[in-house]
């Protein structure tokens, strides 16, 4: 997941040392970044999204798309869920998730798509999967991907009715993060440093 937090906010960069926040595999350090154009989400900022989507995501299936180091779907397998698919069109982002889930033990539950979003993403129907509970998301700033993935997801009725999607947005990014996108609503948002969390989900009451 891409993430640049600004000088003095936590921003990550090649040689940068990541570590699981939380649950069974909490301490285990991550492999050593080498591509300045992955910036995963930094430790702190990973820790605060899973006080908010919750600290226990037994049996939960995930989705991490735009998937980087795939820092964010390994954090969720630590804290429980029973299987994450990883998606990134670049061959070394892949090997990075490939070797950051095989240092983590979680080879049973992942699955790694090479594929371009946001049209490649009924290829995960080719797996098995259906329907996903949490879906992390954070597209290269200003590439315009938020909107026609999140509409992909729609269409192709991939998030389960009490899913949530996580979006990661940079407060300098020309793609904002819109309050409605057809049946989704954003549900909160927050800031971190330039860093922008926005929530996703189904209305779960009439009006809403």
């Amino acid at each position: 997941m891409s993430l640049f937090l600004g000088p003095g906010k936590g921003a990550l960069f090649p040689g940068a040392i990541m570590r699981i926040t939380g649950g069974t595999v909490k301490g285990h350090r991550l492999a050593k970044l080498r591509w300045p154009d992955i910036r995963p989400t930094a430790d702190m900022v990973r820790g605060s999204i899973f006080n908010i989507v919750g600290q226990n995501l037994n049996d939960l299936i995930v989705l991490d798309l735009f998937a980087g180091s795939g820092s964010l779907g390994i954090e969720s397998l630590s804290r429980g869920a029973k299987s994450c698919v990883f998606i990134d069109n670049s061959r070394r982002a892949l090997a990075l998730v490939n070797k950051n889930i095989a240092i983590c033990g979680f080879k049973e539950n992942a699955v790694a798509i090479k594929a371009d979003l946001p049209k490649g993403l009924n290829q995960v129907k080719t797996y098995g999967y259906e329907q996903f509970d949490l879906v992390f998301m954070d597209p290269p700033y200003g590439s315009g991907y938020v909107k026609p993935t999140m509409i992909k997801l729609i269409e192709e009725n991939l998030l389960n009715q009490d899913g949530v999607i996580v979006v990661e947005r940079s407060t300098r990014s020309t793609d904002s993060l819109p309050s409605r996108i057809q049946a989704l609503r954003l549900k909160q948002s927050k800031t971190y440093g330039s860093t922008i969390i926005g929530f996703y989900g189904f209305p779960r009451h009439k009006g809403e």
